[in-house]
């Protein structure tokens, strides 16, 4: 899917302006922040609930939800006018707008049966509608971006995407649908659902209205060109939120088998670092040749340097975002509430700070900031789960940066680009895989020995 995904955004951004790109992002960014008030954490709490999902919990959630849903769309709808006005909105930011919500109002549509799904621990069927969908998208979109729809083809991909994503949902995971109210089941599910909510919303302030709030300090043209130079290092987190979809209702699972949750834990974040690491390493290191052989894409070029500090935090998040899993997986939330805090302030008072300052170079170096002090995190699912974060992660990390040295000494080899393309890969792995068949072979064996089990 992420290659699908990879593919798409790059033939998009060949055939799309900075400043275009810029918009979709900033849109969906705005759109984005509905959804933080269409579940207030109930869907989350279905599934951590350790007993026996009700009918009528389904349809209390779901009741609860739609009316969230359409009151944010109203409330939207009346703001946008007056905000359409002021700042000059024609016919794309429309569209734009229009696609986006009602995705929003399809994922929400989703919810119950996607919950039934992750109870039952059918991922495949998850996966493949994910899948179906993302290509969907970007086959929709870039069809009508080489037609000459430009930013609108954005809009023809959400509307196709959404619908399609909907209908096969429900095809494989149907459910009664109906609504009713239950205040006793309402309350039981909000005592873990707005908690976990909260810490939503905290992250909402942090990543969403920030980013808003410096796409209005710089603009489309350098919010287009941080948009790209995010979108590198969030493939590899793909493999991040793909554990993590698993990770959260089997730790659910394990709250009173603490050796084997400490084992799960470790092994789940070995694996992520394992292949986010090199795969960050490698992005950071070949964008620039990249950029170098084809043709239209020197207009990304600004957005090289953002790219290393974004690759740099992603790398930082590839092993804090599955530590807070863990911490909301057992019941901690408050735990997790303290750090979202402790990370909205930080980005809050570096991200203006430093745009204003330096502008996207600015930008992306408060992002690094506010991800470095991620250390806390990892110290305290130290003491919590009586894991070894620093120990665990070493051996992806010390790999990576020998692969990372071999790649930029061969930066001065006189080979034709695409040679020297090559040659930088092929090294980077064969360094990363010799490191870890000589150090960490017990490791890689143990994950031969699941793909076996698996395939069998």
């Amino acid at each position: 899917m992420q290659g699908i995904s990879t593919l798409g955004f790059f033939t998009l951004s060949i055939l799309l302006g900075t400043a275009e790109v810029g918009l979709f992002a900033i849109v969906a960014e705005s759109v984005g922040i509905l959804g933080y008030f269409s579940d207030i954490g109930l869907a989350s709490a279905l599934i951590q609930q350790k007993r026996k999902i009700t009918s009528r919990q389904l349809k209390t959630t779901f009741f609860i939800q739609q009316c969230l849903v359409f009151l944010s769309l109203f409330v939207l709808a009346v703001f946008y006018r007056r905000l359409s006005l002021s700042r000059g909105y024609g016919h794309k930011e429309l569209w734009i707008t229009v696609s986006l919500c009602f995705s929003f109002l399809a994922a929400s549509l989703k919810t119950i049966p996607s919950v039934l799904l992750e109870r039952k621990l059918n991922f495949q069927l998850i996966s493949y509608v994910d899948l179906i969908e993302n290509i969907t998208f970007y086959v929709v979109a870039v069809v009508f971006a080489l037609l000459g729809f430009g930013v609108y083809s954005y809009a023809f991909a959400a509307f196709s995407r959404s619908a399609l994503g909907l209908i096969l949902i429900y095809r494989f995971s149907p459910w009664p649908v109906g609504i009713a109210f239950s205040l006793p089941d309402a309350k039981k599910l909000f005592r873990f659902g707005i908690p976990f909510q909260l810490n939503s919303f905290i992250a909402m302030a942090k990543d969403r209205l920030s980013n808003l709030f410096v796409a209005g300090i710089l603009g489309r043209q350098s919010f287009g060109l941080l948009a790209w130079a995010q979108k590198g290092p969030r493939i590899p987190l793909s493999l991040m939120d793909a554990v993590m979809k698993v990770t959260f209702p089997t730790f659910s699972r394990l709250q009173k088998q603490k050796e084997i949750l400490k084992k799960s834990i470790e092994r789940s974040t070995y694996f992520i670092a394992l292949l986010t690491f090199p795969a960050l390493t490698g992005i950071a290191l070949v964008a620039p040749d990249l950029i170098a052989i084809i043709p239209k894409y020197s207009k990304w070029s600004p957005a090289v340097i953002p790219l290393y500090f974004y690759a740099a935090n992603a790398a930082i998040a590839a092993v804090t975002t599955p530590l807070t899993n863990a911490f909301n997986a057992v019941g901690k939330i408050t735990t997790t509430t303290k750090f979202m805090i402790m990370w909205a302030l930080l980005t809050w008072i570096f991200y203006p700070l430093l745009s204003l300052r330096y502008g996207y170079i600015g930008t992306s170096w408060a992002a690094l900031i506010v991800g470095s002090s991620s250390v806390v995190v990892w110290i305290t699912a130290t003491k919590t789960f009586s894991v070894n974060i620093f120990k665990t992660i070493s051996a992806p990390f010390f790999s990576s940066l020998i692969m990372a040295l071999a790649i930029i000494g061969l930066s001065t080899v006189s080979l034709p680009p695409i040679g020297l393309l090559s040659v930088k890969i092929i090294t980077g792995l064969a360094v990363y895989s010799i490191y870890h068949l000589i150090f960490c072979r017990s490791q890689l064996d143990w994950f031969v020995s699941q793909l076996k089990s698996l395939r069998s």
